[in-house]
């Protein structure tokens, strides 16, 4: 008996010394147009961030069809992971397309870079094209 109280007092404590959560992350939905903080978010972040991104990963060419898919938050470390998404192409905006997704840590005041975490890109169809670009702005 004196054991299983012991037990159960060692797991009662480590339950409820557990910390709170030091990520927060938001997904926007990608089914209806961009919201207005999105919009102007990606206005912030700005056409010339994401076109150095993209040189710097061998992606010399134009985008457009913005969308912020989440947000992560790291409450510890102040600062956020931005992941989002373009469509690159070459020439007048015509095939082939790429869909380029990064995703950009977003420091705290400490720091005043920005870093890339992560980067992909592939090519789409035209029906995939179509798909992607139905709620957005541009």
């Amino acid at each position: 008996m004196r054991k299983t109280a012991i037990l159960f007092l060692i797991l009662f404590i480590s339950f409820n010394s557990v910390s709170e959560a030091k990520t927060t992350t938001e997904t926007i939905p990608q089914n209806q147009p961009p919201s207005i903080m999105e919009l102007a978010f990606l206005r912030y972040l700005g056409v010339t961030t994401i076109l150095e991104i993209m040189e710097k990963h061998g992606d010399s060419q134009l985008f457009t069809f913005s969308r912020i898919e989440k947000i992560s938050r790291d409450i510890q470390n102040d600062s956020y992971d931005v992941s989002l998404r373009v469509i690159g192409f070459e020439g007048p905006l015509t095939p082939p397309y790429k869909l380029i997704r990064m995703t950009i840590r977003i420091p705290g005041e400490k720091y005043s870079k920005y870093s890339v975490i992560s980067y992909k890109h592939r090519y789409v169809s035209g029906k995939e094209f179509d798909e992607l670009t139905k709620y957005t702005a541009d």
